[in-house]
């Protein structure tokens, strides 16, 4: 039985996962059969709905309602990795983690018996914000132990931050994982080899694996999510206003968004910079996902629904 490539994507919400990711199936779908595995901590598939969009070939398996690596998931996700790598047998996996994940429990699944001789850890990417990893980090130990466990940090949305915050970041990414390459980039621009074989093997894998089962995965985060699905349209304005109600109240609100003038929007906002991007309307609900602290779900989806038309 033949040993399968596992990569990891990491990064706080709203770093840039989603998009280094397209950028890994623009890259190598058409030469490797590549199967995706995308976290999400909502009840949400707003991030599977947008690497469709992209029209690669892939195998997607979504795995929502909390952190694959949380205790509470964990035995489930390695039967549902199992049974992927039975029936698709992919050339590789590559695995999106939510944004809220801890990833030390990367090395209990690296030790799990019906795994070990299965797959092996090929690379750990993890994104972060170069505009707001400082202040976040300092009060969510998750996003430290996903810079512990990369072998890239790739150091994004560097056009939005002054020269002298994108310093103090990598210092305290250097001090957190001094073994990490760092890379500063602007919509994850990372240049990536045109053969996957020539990434560089993870540092865990060589032999920093006991050293990272020795740390202590965190609880599940105490942030609430939110999510609408609906039917029926919204117009810009009234998207607009229910938007700038509750930006400032969460750290990200995505989705896809029908208007009343039957055309269609994403909408990616992270800490309350909002993008609002025209796309090419399919054949799909909306759907919005929103998490926070202290956000109530059925506020959310009340205030939503009194702005549809």
């Amino acid at each position: 039985m033949r040993s399968i490539p596992f990569y990891l994507v990491t990064g706080f919400l709203g770093s840039g996962k989603t998009t280094l990711l397209k950028r890994l199936l623009d890259l190598y779908a058409d030469q490797k059969r590549i199967a995706v595995i995308q976290n999400e901590f909502a009840a949400g598939n707003v991030d599977g709905t947008e690497l469709k969009q992209t029209g690669k070939s892939f195998e997607i398996l979504e795995i929502n309602r909390g952190s694959v690596f949380c205790v509470c998931l964990l035995s489930d996700f390695r039967k549902s990795l199992t049974e992927l790598m039975d029936s698709y047998k992919p050339d590789l996996i590559i695995l999106e983690a939510t944004g809220l994940a801890d990833p030390i429990a990367i090395g209990q699944l690296l030790q799990a018996q019906e795994l070990r001789n299965r797959l092996y850890l090929e690379h750990v990417w993890c994104i972060a914000d170069a505009t707001s990893f400082i202040q976040m980090e300092a009060n969510v130990t998750r996003m430290a132990h996903q810079v512990r466990v990369a072998d890239t940090v790739i150091l994004n949305k560097t056009d939005l931050a002054e020269p002298e915050t994108i310093d103090a970041v990598a210092a305290r990414i250097t001090n957190i994982n001094p073994h990490a390459d760092i890379v500063n980039t602007s919509y994850c621009e990372h240049p990536l080899p045109k053969e996957l074989k020539n990434i560089k093997r993870s540092k865990i894998a060589k032999g920093n694996l006991k050293e990272v089962l020795e740390l202590r995965s965190e609880d599940r985060p105490d942030i609430s999510s939110a999510v609408v699905r609906t039917t029926r349209g919204i117009s810009r304005e009234n998207l607009t206003r229910f938007i700038a109600t509750f930006e400032s109240q969460t750290f990200r609100l995505k989705g896809f968004v029908n208007l009343t003038d039957k055309s269609m929007v994403s909408i990616q906002s992270c800490f309350g910079v909002t993008k609002v991007k025209s796309v090419s309307p399919f054949a799909s609900p909306t759907e919005l996902i929103a998490m926070g602290s202290g956000l109530n779900p059925d506020n959310f989806k009340s205030c939503f629904n009194r702005y549809i038309e």
